[in-house]
């Protein structure tokens, strides 16, 4: 019987007792000796009912100890230590264990899929500059070694698909150290105007490669100290301005602007390249997603380092957006704390 119907059960016997003892009281006036059983019958009931009550107290204590073992090690554990267990004692528990562990499946099987997607797309970004290096090669092998102009074309592609095999391999190494909490972050203060022409010498000759244009404006005091991990905020930095020049056309312009937020500052890398699309806006931090795959392959990259980014900001309890028009440009904005 289910503890629900328990209370209603034990008040329809008190109606019933209190019915038979006014039905005897009427008869005793008529017989003899009806008074008498009376009281045998009110003895009789009144045991009933305090037995009755006793087993629902234990059980819905036992029930409770059911539900506590249940939640700390599952149902097995309580079946081997309970002698005696039906369905009805152990319904509201397992309901709420099978809730519990339906969460968990679908957490595991949220987290087979990102596995099998994860792997995907390693599979596919490897796949492309190995079989790109496997022809080269055997062309070189075919004969195409003998004509310096040719071997030295491939050999150089060939040195390309390798840049782009260690360009993976590494940022997947950041990345997985990332989301295992082992890339430390140390805060310290550091002058913004120093960090970003450090990053800005250390892309130069991209730039200039690219014929690209970089202007930087200050809308607070150009001495302003920030509290970061400097060797982080420079890799956020390059791998933003890089992305701006590299998916820009050919036109390249790029421009870096510090803003006052108050207790932060935000940066902002604007571009005027072919932009985002509305609806890749919600992923572009997510690992491997491009918007446009057969240009962004073309462009090079892993494909993970605006997720590098995204982790990297989020590291330092601070935030990024991206706000882009197609074929009108993309803006990525994110915040640092001033020391």
């Amino acid at each position: 019987m289910k503890l629900g119907r328990l209370i209603p059960v034990s008040l329809g016997l008190a109606f019933l007792l209190t019915a038979v003892g006014f039905l005897l009281v009427e008869l005793n006036e008529r017989y003899n000796n009806v008074f008498d059983a009376l009281w045998y019958i009110i003895f009789f009931f009144s045991v009933l009912i305090i037995l009755y009550w006793t087993i629902y107290i234990n059980m819905t204590r036992r029930i409770r100890r059911i539900q506590e073992k249940i939640e700390e090690s599952g149902v097995d554990a309580v079946k081997s230590s309970e002698r005696t267990i039906t369905l009805g004692m152990l319904e509201t528990a397992v309901n709420d264990w099978t809730a519990k562990q339906a969460k968990v499946v679908a957490e595991l099987e949220s987290r087979e899929e990102f596995r099998r997607e994860y792997m995907g797309n390693v599979s596919h970004e490897l796949k492309t500059p190995i079989f790109n290096i496997q022809g080269y090669i055997l062309t070189l092998l075919d004969g195409a070694k003998d004509d310096p102009k040719i071997a030295t074309k491939f050999l150089k592609r060939t040195a390309k698909s390798v840049d782009r095999m260690t360009s993976l391999i590494k940022d997947m190494d950041v990345l997985s150290k990332v989301e295992s909490g082992q890339y430390d972050i140390l805060l310290e203060p550091v002058q913004l105007k120093l960090l970003i022409e450090d990053t800005l010498q250390n892309i130069e000759s991209y730039a200039r490669k690219n014929n690209a244009s970089i202007e930087v404006e200050f809308e607070v005091d150009e001495g302003i100290e920030v509290l970061c991990d400097s060797v982080r905020i420079e890799q956020v930095l390059d791998n933003l301005i890089v992305n701006a020049i590299k998916y820009s056309d050919d036109n390249k312009k790029v421009k870096i602007k510090v803003q006052d937020l108050e207790s932060k500052v935000q940066i902002s890398i604007k571009d005027n390249g072919f932009g985002i699309p509305e609806k890749d806006l919600g992923r572009i931090f997510e690992r491997f997603y491009r918007v446009d795959k057969a240009r962004s392959r073309d462009a090079g990259g892993s494909g993970l380092g605006l997720s590098i980014v995204k982790h990297i900001i989020d590291k330092h309890n601070q935030t990024i957006t991206v706000t882009s028009k197609d074929g009108k440009g993309t803006t990525f904005k994110f915040t640092l704390n001033k020391a």
